[in-house]
């Protein structure tokens, strides 16, 4: 039994249409969301149930480009308005991941925390620890998933298909769980668009 995402289901789910109508939403493309990301777009993800326990693992993340320069800093001050000197982690595909990360398997929750290959340090920086580590997750083709089909999608536009992926939430409150938390964040961060389900909203 795999209890990855066997949290509660998005509390108001039933809010959903109406929300979309209220925000403009446009049903989510994974080309545009690939180019959204590449520009250094930051985007929260609200999709399914949520992950089991406290981590983010695409149902209940924010999204940006590992490789966009500060973005970390720019992740801290506009989003997550925390200490500026914590790390995010980096999620990759499992047949990606042995070449940015000095690993062998899968690393499907987060659970360790690999180096990051002398060569992509600088690149990765925003999800590079200072001893060259990064809490690394995984995803793979076994079973597609939205996060699989959005990082195969990202690997064919750009040479570096790592996303930096943190929880839904900001300081000094729990990972979020409804549609209506979400659009606060939104409303009331420098977050640029949601994907709602199979759903797309933007600033």
């Amino acid at each position: 039994f795999d209890g990855t995402f066997a949290g509660p289901e998005v509390w108001d789910k039933h809010m959903l249409s109406e929300y979309v109508d209220k925000y403009n939403g446009v049903p989510l493309n994974i080309d545009n969301l690939v180019t959204k990301l590449i520009d250094g777009k930051i985007i929260g993800i609200v999709r399914g149930r949520s992950e089991l326990g406290p981590r983010a693992l695409g149902h209940r993340s924010i999204l940006c480009h590992a490789a966009v320069p500060n973005m970390k800093d720019i992740l801290n001050k506009k989003v997550k308005n925390r200490e500026p000197f914590r790390p995010f982690a980096p999620v990759c595909r499992e047949d990606d991941a042995g070449r940015f990360f000095d690993i062998q398997g899968p690393c499907k929750w987060m659970s360790f925390c690999p180096p990051v290959r002398q060569e992509y340090q600088e690149v990765l920086k925003s999800i590079t620890h200072v001893d060259g580590t990064a809490r690394l997750q995984t995803v793979d083709g076994r079973n597609p998933s939205f996060m699989y089909y959005l990082l195969t999608r990202f690997q064919e536009y750009n040479q570096y298909p790592v996303l930096l992926n943190t929880s839904f939430n900001i300081a000094g409150k729990p990972i979020l769980n409804s549609y209506k938390d979400a659009i606060w964040m939104l409303e009331n961060t420098e977050m640029d668009a949601l994907v709602l389900d199979d759903y797309f909203i933007e600033k």
